[in-house]
This record gives structure tokens, C-alpha cells and sequence, in this order.
């Protein structure tokens, strides 16, 4: 029966019937030699124990194929391991291990590795041997370069270098044809790296917290893309070729400069979520009103004063987030979009607020705290499916509709 074991003890009544073992959070400072027994484990979960090594006869284990000691006291690459032949997943997260030996090459069927959270500078070149590998993590460390034969690892669907210290990548990572998520957020990047441009199959990329000030069409031939995160660098326009990422359907450039988008931006058709947070908007982007898949925006924190009329007409919107701008007056057409079901205007500048035909909305919630409202608002009560309202504390009428409204919890803000 392969069905997962979790005391060594009980495992060790019928060794050779064992094939998962999970020994998790059990406050292990050794793992007992007689873990050799079960020749037929398949899969062994160490996490959350207090391993500084692992025993000799771990070497046993000949058909092991899974094995994880993530948070745990690993300070240097337990070398048993490379003598685990049939390993295809190895997890070694959240240790202190500051090198990666070069016979990391043995290991010839592993699927994936996970380094992250430790203290590597660097990946040995014989890691290019892995050639069945298809996740490499390596997020959380301190890794300043990475070598050149890396771009031998020609299964790679996924690669996340998030939290380092590089400042450029190999160009030979342009030989990573099949390489689908790229994660280098939280480095040194003072642009989007070379060979970024070239992964042709690239679905998700993530470069944010970095210092890029310009894409200069580096992305423009990533067709497949299809999640975008920009956010927390130092951009201040979007080029026009960027426009032929037709495929994006997220893009996140939270925390840039941007007070404007191009154009062309229309033609991301498959666009649904989009997140211009904290940027430098002083009017709402009338060209996201033309794409009409849209099912989120995120506009809050920018300088934005009004709402333009081709706004309502949005009929696939579901969230809109405007708080922290400059908004004084909310149209009646924003209560009857078609799908809309929350909106968040937040600390803006309105005074008042009458809702005329609630019945028409598909608001679930609405999020006012944080305006200067002092007189009653209207309309909310009839609104018939809202569950979520926040409201300035200052408002009028405020008891009057938190007795109307007993069926959700009315917060004051």
C-alpha cells in the first residue's frame, strides 16, 4: 500500500513495505541508522527538525526518489546524498548551506532542486550534467554570478533566482528554449537582461524590485507571456513594442513612475488583471477602458481627480480599486456597471454620495473610509447584493445604516 508513514518506529515493523515516510516537525537532532532498513522508501520528508547531517546509511535507499529537509540545520550539502542515485526531487530549503559540491553531477534523474533560503554564492558548472532537470530554486541567497553552463540545462521549464545579489545573467541562458517561469525579482538589475528577450517560451516573468528605468523592446518578442510583474522599479513610460505582448493576461508595474500608457496598450486583448498602483496617474488610463476582458484594476494611490464615461461601459469588470487619489465625485454609472462587483475608493476627497438605481448593481462591496462624507448617504440599504460596505465614521446617517443593513458587518473608517 503506498500510503505515507510517519513514525520511524512503526516503519521499522514492516521495513520493507514502507514507501513514504514523513518524520516533519518531530524535533530530530539525528535521524537513527536504522532509517537504512527501508530499502524500498520511495520518498522521505525531514522538514522542520534540527538535522545538522545525515546518517551514512541514508546511501541505502537506492530507490528513493523524493527527498526534502527543508528548515532544518544543514550548514553544509550533505554528501550521502550524492549517492542517491534515483533521486528526482530534492529539497533542501531553509538551511545555512553556503556551497553546492561539484558531484552534484551523480544525481543524473533529478526533476527538481530547491536551494533556496541558503547561503550560496554560486552554482558549480557541473550542475549542466543535471540534464533531466526541469525546476531550479534558488531564491533567498547570496548568488552574484551564476555560470555559463547553465544554459546546458536544456529541460529547464522553470528557474527562480528572486532575492540574490546579480547584476546581469549568462547569455547563454538564451539556450533555455523550453524555460516557461523566470523569477529575478529583488536583485541588482539596472535593466531587463539580454537574454530575457530570447526565451521565446516564457509564460510568467517576474523582475520586480530592481532598479529598471527602461525595457527598450527587450520583451517585445515574448508571445506567450502571460504574466508580467514589474512592480518597485523606476519606470516612467511603457514603449510601444512592449504592445505586442498579445498573450499577457496579468501585469503588475506597482510602485514605478508611469503617467501615462501607450496607445497601443489596447491591443493587449487577453489583458484581465492589471495593477498601476502607486505610479504617477494624474487622470484614469482611458485606453483600459478599450479592453474589454478586463476583470481587475488597480489604480490606487496615483493623483487621479475623475472618472471618464467609457468606464461603465466596461462589462466583464468586477474590481475596481481607487483609493488614495484625488476623487471627489462618484458618477451614478459606476453603481450599475454590469459585473462590478467591488469597488474600493478609499481615502479620496468625496463629499457625498446618492445612489439612484441600486437595484441594477452587482456590488458586493464598497469601501469609503477615509473620506470627508459628513452628510447621509442614500441607496446603499437597496443595494441587493452587497455583503461589504466600509464608511467614514463622520458620516450622518451612519446608525440609520447600520440598522438597515444588519445582514453584513458595517465597519467605520
Amino acid at each position: 500500500m503506498n500510503t505515507m508513514n510517519y513514525s520511524l518506529q512503526e516503519a521499522l515493523e514492516k521495513p520493507a513495505l514502507v514507501i513514504k515516510l514523513d518524520l516533519s516537525d518531530q524535533g530530530l537532532t539525528e535521524l537513527p541508522a536504522e532509517i537504512g532498513r527501508l530499502v524500498n522508501l520511495q520518498e522521505l520528508i525531514l522538514n522542520k527538525n534540527k538535522l545538522s547531517c545525515l546518517p551514512e546509511e541514508l546511501a541505502g535507499l537506492g530507490l528513493l526518489k523524493k527527498l526534502s529537509v527543508c528548515q532544518n540545520r544543514l550548514l553544509n550539502f550533505p554528501k550521502v546524498i550524492l549517492r542517491l542515485f534515483s533521486l528526482e526531487h530534492l529539497d533542501l530549503r531553509d538551511n545555512k548551506i553556503g556551497e553546492v559540491p561539484s558531484n552534484i553531477k551523480n544525481l543524473r534523474e533529478l526533476r527538481t532542486l530547491s536551494l533556496g533560503w541558503n547561503t550560496l554564492s554560486t552554482l558549480p558548472i557541473e550542475t549542466a550534467k543535471l540534464q533531466n532537470l526541469q525546476k531550479l530554486d534558488l531564491q533567498y541567497n547570496r548568488i552574484c554570478h551564476l555560470p555559463a553552463s547553465l544554459g546546458e540545462l536544456y529541460a529547464l521549464r522553470e528557474l527562480n533566482l528572486d532575492w540574490n545579489k546579480l547584476q546581469q545573467l549568462p547569455n547563454e541562458l538564451i539556450n533555455l528554449r523550453f524555460l516557461q517561469k523566470l523569477y529575478i525579482a529583488e536583485n541588482n538589475f539596472s535593466s531587463v537582461p539580454f537574454c530575457v528577450g530570447n526565451l521565446y517560451s516564457l509564460r510568467e516573468l517576474d523582475v520586480s524590485w530592481n532598479r529598471i528605468s527602461r525595457l527598450d523592446g527587450i520583451l517585445s518578442e515574448l508571445r506567450e507571456l502571460t504574466i508580467l510583474d514589474l512592480h518597485n522599479n523606476l519606470l516612467e513610460n511603457i514603449e510601444d513594442d512592449f504592445c505586442c505582448l498579445t498573450s499577457l493576461e496579468t501585469i503588475i508595474v506597482r510602485g514605478n513612475k508611469l503617467n501615462s500608457l501607450p496607445d497601443c496598450f489596447a491591443l493587449l486583448e487577453n489583458l484581465k488583471h492589471v495593477d498601476l498602483s502607486e505610479n504617477s496617474f494624474s487622470s484614469f488610463p482611458e485606453v483600459l477602458c478599450e479592453l474589454k476582458s478586463l476583470l481587475h484594476i488597480n489604480l490606487r494611490f496615483n493623483k487621479i481627480i475623475s472618472l471618464p464615461v467609457a468606464l461603465y461601459e466596461m462589462e466583464k469588470l468586477r474590481e475596481l480599486y481607487l483609493g488614495g487619489n484625488s476623487i471627489t465625485f462618484i458618477p451614478q454609472g459606476i453603481f450599475t456597471m454590469k459585473s462590478l462587483q467591488f469597488l474600493g475608493l478609499t481615502q479620496n476627497q468625496i463629499q457625498e454620495i446618492v445612489i439612484e438605481e441600486p437595484k441594477k448593481s452587482s456590488l458586493k462591496g464598497i469601501y469609503l473610509g477615509g473620506n470627508p462624507i459628513s452628510r447621509p448617504v442614500y441607496g446603499i440599504d437597496k443595494l441587493p447584493k452587497l455583503c461589504q460596505l466600509t464608511i467614514p465614521s463622520e458620516i450622518g446617517n451612519k446608525d440609520l445604516i447600520c440598522q438597515q443593513l444588519p445582514h453584513i458587518k458595517v465597519e467605520l473608517y
